[in-house]
C-alpha cells in the first residue's frame, strides 16, 4: 500500500521566547512582552499546582519576579490571568502534539498510535495539563466548561477519527470511543502528573527518556494487543 499523508491538527500554538531581564515599574514594549510570558508560565505552574482558589494575582507576580501591580497591570483580574493562563498552556500542548504528527504513516493505526506517543510525551512536557483538569474539572463551573472547550475536545476530536479509522481496520477492538480516550489519557498522561506517587513503583523515573518510551509502548500493546 502506497504511503499516504495522515495529518492531526489539534490546535495552532504562539511563539514563545525566552524570559528577558526584569525591571520594576511600567515595563516598556519589548520588556513588557517577556514580562508577560514570564507572568503566564509562573500562573500555569501555580494554577496547577495549588488550584484557582490557592493562588493570588501577588503569588504570579512574586514568582515570576515581578513587581506585584504586574499582575494586575496585564490581566485586571485573577480570572482573567486564569483564562489567559490556560489559553496559553493548550496553545502550547497542541502545538507540541502537530510538531510530532507532521509524519508519514500508511494506516489510521499507525497514525493513532504516532498521536499517543505524541499526547504521552506532551503530557511529560506539561504535566500541568493534567493537574489543571484534577483541580478544576471536577465540578460544573466556567473553568471547568473552559478547560473541557480548550483541552479535552480537540483532543477527543482529533483522537475519535483516528479510534475510527483503526477499528475499520480490525486494529482496535469494538469498545466505547469514550473508554479508550480516557484509557489513554488518564493512563498515558497522569503518571508524569504525579511524579512522587508513579516513580515509588519500581520502573525508574517516569520522566526519563527510557521510561516515557516504554510507558508509550506499554498503553500501545494494551490497546492494540486483543484486537
Amino acid at each position: 500500500m502506497s504511503k499516504q499523508r495522515t495529518r492531526t491538527e489539534v490546535k495552532t500554538a504562539i511563539d514563545v521566547s525566552e524570559t528577558a531581564e526584569r525591571k520594576r515599574g511600567r515595563p516598556q514594549a519589548a520588556q513588557g512582552t517577556d514580562l508577560k510570558l514570564a507572568l503566564l508560565r509562573s500562573a500555569i505552574d501555580l494554577f496547577a499546582e495549588r488550584g484557582f482558589d490557592g493562588v493570588s494575582l501577588s503569588n504570579v507576580a512574586e514568582k515570576a519576579g515581578a513587581d506585584k501591580g504586574l499582575s494586575r497591570y496585564y490581566f485586571g483580574s485573577k480570572e482573567a490571568l486564569w483564562i489567559a493562563a490556560m489559553e496559553h498552556l493548550a496553545d502550547c500542548f497542541a502545538s507540541d502534539l502537530n510538531k510530532a504528527l507532521v509524519v508519514r504513516t500508511a494506516t489510521q493505526t499507525e497514525a493513532l498510535k504516532a498521536l499517543i506517543r505524541a499526547f504521552i510525551t506532551a503530557s511529560a512536557r506539561w504535566p500541568q495539563v493534567s493537574r489543571v483538569i484534577v483541580h478544576d474539572g471536577a465540578k460544573h463551573s466556567d473553568r471547568s466548561d473552559f478547560l473541557q472547550r480548550h483541552l479535552v475536545v480537540p483532543f477527543y476530536t482529533a483522537l475519535r477519527d483516528l479510534i475510527a479509522g483503526a477499528k475499520s481496520e480490525g486494529t482496535l477492538p469494538n469498545v466505547s470511543d469514550r473508554t479508550i480516550f480516557f484509557m489513554i489519557t488518564h493512563g498515558g498522561s497522569f503518571p508524569m502528573a504525579l511524579p512522587i506517587l508513579t516513580n515509588a513503583i519500581e520502573g525508574g523515573d517516569i520522566r526519563s527518556s527510557d521510561a516515557l518510551e516504554n510507558h508509550s509502548e506499554a498503553i500501545i500493546e494494551l490497546l492494540f494487543s486483543k484486537a
